[in-house]
């Protein structure tokens, strides 16, 4: 299938040896993407996909390997820069409707402070152009994701001199205990701490990492205070800062007398005075980064369940959440639950992140690195303070802004204190036996010396959204792109829960369920569950309702409709378990434990994740439809054995990882990614070392028909989850010569990606056809267009036809191999179900893929790619 060499041309004289001029390469090889790799900050690379001989081109501005995002709402997956979505723009069944007005109201200024992190994989490139693909950067991204960088949490551990205490002289351990109950004593200790024993040990031991008994009340007033001002400055998109309205002073006497401890630690991040900004930067990181503290927001776990802290208010059945058990054992399940101790925290941790960074914008603008209170900062300084924030501090930044930007906060007015009530009384008198730790109730009841009444609960704060219409429509939008068969039914019952479809409001979270009995073991999930790196399981508890009636909402539709929704994947497990939670019939086939890296059968369809293979395959078949992260079909799993469907329900399924030829992945291969796949190749730039590959004339004649999906399942069930340790597909094939069809199956074994290949232009230059054995004179060169980009020789690939796939083994990926294997390209034009087809022999044998699709990438551009990406199968399919 390959061309013979053709000579190229674009109107000049090669050189004597052939060599090609500056003018002919650029002919040939205009409209041709280079990969490469950026370096960036934090030692990480960022791939890059340019096109160097088209600058004054405008059209390759929108040559993407990705769909544009359908929705507004979908931009909060990310925190990469992108291109406003305007307000009416939408993309239905994969064709964006007509934008009426492309401007995009309500949107704000950026901050001055650039935290400079992205979330790993990068989340606009994960829905590629085909179905079921990803595109060039999240792909190279996966092996250096931030599931891979960040693992916990920490197993909670005593700081090193409280191990060694037992071996230490009397006045020695004495010193050490005395020390061991300061303000910020554990902040940098080496200790580890448990985070739901911090919390319920109540503020004696909150003191020890610098945080006071905070009266509730004033840290909400506090924080709604701060996010109404960072909203007018970025609207306005003014310089103003926090400095304008409160003096370094000020913001030190705030900071250490309402909620830190007046006693900051020794300046060993950062010198300076002690009311300076950079003083007070310093100790509010060192806080946050306190180990075992704090919600870990670095996680990925953690970034899908914030909400979870924020709005469950009953008994948690899943999640690494405060329980009885977990923390204070004196502390009753009812207190536990009625005082809402851990939101209390996290709204703490929350503060203080928005505490350090209008600082952080304030520092920026005013000073660029110059602090008129404290003097410059040095380089060794500012790095300090980078490894300081690295991780988790950053992430704390990146969630109370996304908080800031989609929430307002507020609570009860205070009510006149009364003669008999608690705060005209006089203080109680501490019992003996409680010594000097304040005990669980009464950290929970304690009045603050603040002349502000504080809250009885955490409770009584209520979380308003004015972006639930928003929310709301990118449901909706997801729904009918993913063909949901109750869309309709959906929306009824939405209207019912928020009340006008015009302006949506969130309702009051009543906790009233506190009450109710514990949640029993078979229906709860392990805390394991919730930090497993299983690549096909992620469960989550459903909160929702089998009445219609209900206007409950649980906080994975709280966390959707508020738009309080982290960067990263957890947009696709939101939106799918927002649906679930408020469609009942869906509940009460599917039951309310969900599991997100797999699938279901309902409404006589099934459902999978593109975390699973079987979706990743599944998408390219015919009646499959797609939408951020999730797949419809309408091929239904059947049982291996009896070869009966299955009953409604989740499915996970069991598969192996893709076997690396080298350790050390190719996104770390710094220049080596775009020496490797450059159009020029890596040896002689001449006419003959240039090939012209092009896809066949006609597409194959065999027809290939998808029959089955089978699942080998194991014993029984896991809350009510049907595990497979195996999923098979099975195909119909027929030879134009052959009467009957051929049946051939393919288990999909491996976890392979498919990448959609990025869109190319046809180059400017012609391509000259002439026999060598007969006189120019008599036989003139003809010319024509070039239908692709030539491809240099250093670049070996080979064809495979369809119906050799089911005997094509998976060649050997040795590392050591004196030769790089050939590039395998597959023609699976003319039907989806061919296209599907070799995505299940991919699965197969551990294959990743380039979808290429013929009009939009030449073949030439999809063999560099695969090189770049270090990929050995391309699929070119049409439509």
């Amino acid at each position: 299938m390959a061309t013979k060499p053709e000579h190229i041309a674009s109107g000049g004289t090669p050189g004597a040896k052939g060599d090609l001029t500056k003018n002919e390469v650029k002919a040939m090889l205009s409209g041709a993407p280079h990969f490469l790799l950026e370096r960036g900050k934090h030692k990480r690379w960022y791939p890059q996909v340019i096109f160097p001989w088209d600058e004054q081109n405008s059209v390759v501005q929108h040559m993407w390997d990705r769909k544009p995002l359908p929705h507004a709402s979908f931009t909060l997956s990310t925190l990469h820069a992108h291109l406003p979505v305007p307000d009416d723009w939408v993309v239905k069944g994969g064709v964006p409707l007509q934008a009426y007005d492309w401007r995009r109201t309500g949107a704000t200024n950026r901050a001055t402070f650039d935290i400079g992190i992205f979330e790993v994989p990068n989340m606009l490139s994960n829905n590629g152009k085909e179905p079921g693909t990803v595109g060039f950067r999240h792909f190279l991204e996966l092996p250096v994701s931030d599931a891979v960088r960040f693992t916990g949490p920490e197993e909670p551990k005593k700081p090193e001199y409280m191990r060694q205490i037992s071996t230490m002289g009397a006045t020695e351990a004495f010193e050490l205990m005395e020390g061991y109950n300061k303000p910020y004593s554990q902040c940098q200790s080496g200790a580890v701490l448990d985070r739901h024993r911090l919390i319920s040990d109540g503020p004696e031991a909150w003191k020890r990492i610098g945080v006071r008994d905070i009266n509730l009340r004033s840290l909400v007033q506090r924080l709604e205070h701060l996010r109404q001002f960072r909203e007018d400055m970025l609207r306005e998109g003014s310089t103003r800062t926090i400095l304008d309205i409160e003096s370094p002073h000020q913001l030190h006497e705030s900071l250490h007398t309402r909620f830190l401890h007046a006693r900051p630690p020794p300046a060993d991040i950062l010198s300076g005075h002690p009311d300076s900004i950079k003083s007070q930067i310093k100790t509010l990181a060192i806080v946050l980064a306190t180990p075992g503290a704090w919600i870990n927001f670095s996680l990925p776990e953690w970034r899908f369940r914030a909400g979870q802290i924020l709005w469950e208010a009953s008994q948690h059945g899943d999640g690494d959440c405060l329980t009885p058990g977990t923390g204070n054992k004196t502390a009753s399940c009812e207190s536990l639950v009625n005082s809402g101790l851990e939101r209390k925290w996290l709204l703490i941790q929350l503060l203080l992140s928005a505490e350090l960074l209008l600082r952080l914008d304030a520092f920026v603008r005013v000073g660029m690195l110059h602090d008129p209170h404290g003097g410059n900062i040095s380089i060794q300084e500012l790095r300090q303070f980078e490894k300081l924030r690295d991780g988790k501090v950053n992430w704390d930044l990146v969630v109370v802004r996304r908080f800031l930007n989609s929430l307002d906060i507020s609570c009860p007015s205070p009510e006149p204190p009364t003669p008999e009530s608690p705060a005209s009384k006089s203080p109680t008198v501490k019992s003996p036996e409680k010594g000097h730790r304040f005990a669980f109730l009464e950290a929970l009841t304690r009045r603050s010396s603040f002349p502000v009444a504080d809250l009885q609960s955490a409770w009584d704060c209520q979380l308003g959204s004015s972006h639930v219409r928003q929310q709301l429509e990118g449901l909706y939008v997801f729904a009918e792109n993913i063909g949901w068969p109750r869309l309709a039914k959906l929306k009824a019952v939405m209207e019912l829960k928020l009340g006008d479809s015009t302006n949506p409001v969130l309702p009051t979270l009543v906790v009233d369920r506190w009450v109710q009995d514990s949640v029993s073991i078979d229906a709860s999930l392990a805390r394991a569950d919730m930090y497993t790196r299983d690549p096909c399981r992620r469960r989550v508890k459903l909160d929702g309702s089998s009445d219609s009636r209900s206007k409950t909402l649980g906080w994975i539709s709280r966390s959707w409709l508020s738009g309080f929704v982290i960067p990263g994947e957890g947009i696709s497990h939101l939106l799918m378990a927002t649906i679930l939670e408020n469609d009942t019939e869906a509940l009460d086939q599917l039951g309310t434990t969900a599991s997100l890296y797999g699938g279901f059968t309902f409404g006589e369809r099934s459902w999978w994740s593109k975390s699973c293979i079987v979706g990743r395959v599944l998408s390219s078949s015919a009646g499959a439809r797609t939408c951020m992260g999730w797949i419809s079909s309408e091929m239904l799993p059947r049982h291996a054995t009896t070869l009966e469907k299955f009953q409604p329900g989740w499915f996970e399924l069991a598969v192996e990882e893709v076997r690396q030829c080298t350790s050390k992945p190719r996104i770390k291969q710094g220049a080596k990614l775009a020496l490797e796949s450059s159009p020029l190749g890596t040896a002689d730039i001449t006419a003959a070392s240039f090939t012209l590959p092009r896809d066949p004339e006609s597409c194959p004649a065999d027809e290939v028909t998808l029959e089955s999906l089978t699942l080998c399942t194991k014993e029984g069930s896991t809350k009510g989850i049907v595990v497979a340790d195996e999923a098979s597909m099975s195909f119909a094939t027929k030879r134009p010569d052959v009467e009957k069809p051929t049946t051939i199956s393919f288990p999909l074994k491996y976890n392979v990606r498919f990448v959609s290949a990025q869109q190319c232009r046809p180059p400017l230059g012609v391509a000259s056809r002439s026999r060598v054995d007969e006189p120019t004179s008599t036989n003139p060169p003809r010319y024509t267009r070039l239908t692709g980009h030539p491809l240099h020789r250093s670049y070996p690939y080979k064809y495979i036809p369809l119906d050799a796939l089911h005997t094509t083994s998976a060649p050997s990926q040795d590392s050591g191999a004196p030769q790089a294997p050939e590039i395998i390209v597959i023609d699976a034009r003319g039907s989806r179900d061919r296209e599907t087809f070799v995505r299940a022999w991919c699965a197969s044998v551990g294959y990743h893929a380039i979808i290429g699709r013929s009009g939009r990438t030449c073949v030439a551009c999809c063999v560099r790619q695969a090189k770049a990406i270090g990929v050995q199968v391309i699929v070119r399919v049409s439509d």
